[in-house]
Order: C-alpha cells, then structure tokens, then sequence
C-alpha cells in the first residue's frame, strides 16, 4: 500500500512539472509571436514613412523635370494606384494568399 501511495504521489509530482514546462513552453511562444507583431509593426510605420517621402520627393524631382506644380504628384498617384490595382487583382484571385502562405512556410521550416 505505501508503495502505491509513493507512486502516485510520484505521478502527480510529475504531472505538475510537465504542465508547469508545457505553461513555460506556450508562455515563451505566445511571447516570441508578440514581439514579432510589435516589430513588424514598428518596421511597418517606419516604411511607411520613408514611402511616404520618397513619394514626395520623386513627385517633386517629377514636377522640376516637367516645370509643373502638380503633374509630378499626380504620375506618382497614378503609379500608386496601378500598383493598387494589381495587388487587387492578384488578391482577389488567390495568387496573393498561396504566395503569402508559400513565404509563411518557409519561415517556419527555416526556424525549425
């Protein structure tokens, strides 16, 4: 009888430690997919912001090149919104998901 009571005390003590490694485990990948949001994120807004004056400035080199005040913005515009027009459509027609999860699983057998 004393032996039964060690061995189940014994399972239980190692129940405890294995759910306490598996709340470690999960606590650490929740985390490490966290920071790479916030990062993304971050490295996002600063492309963001160097986009946004790039355009500015190209549409500016473009309205000295032509002697205009709006043209150069409105080629830069146009540009844009083609651009928009094509990620649309390759959105809308699956290509964009299938090449997104392509990139998503190479990163995740290169982290292996």
């Amino acid at each position: 009888m004393i032996k039964i009571g060690k061995l189940i005390d014994s399972i239980t003590s190692y129940l405890k430690i294995r759910f306490d490694i598996l709340k470690i485990d999960l606590i650490e990948k929740i985390s490490s997919s966290i920071s790479s949001v916030i990062s993304g994120f971050i490295l996002f807004f600063i492309l963001l912001f160097v986009l946004a004056f790039a355009s500015l400035t190209a549409g500016s080199i473009l309205n000295f090149y032509f002697d205009s005040k709006f043209l150069g913005y409105a080629i830069i515009t146009g540009i844009y919104v083609v651009v928009f027009f094509i990620m649309y459509y390759t959105a809308k027609s699956g290509r964009l998901k299938k090449m997104i999860e392509k990139e998503l699983l190479k990163e995740k057998e290169k982290s292996k």
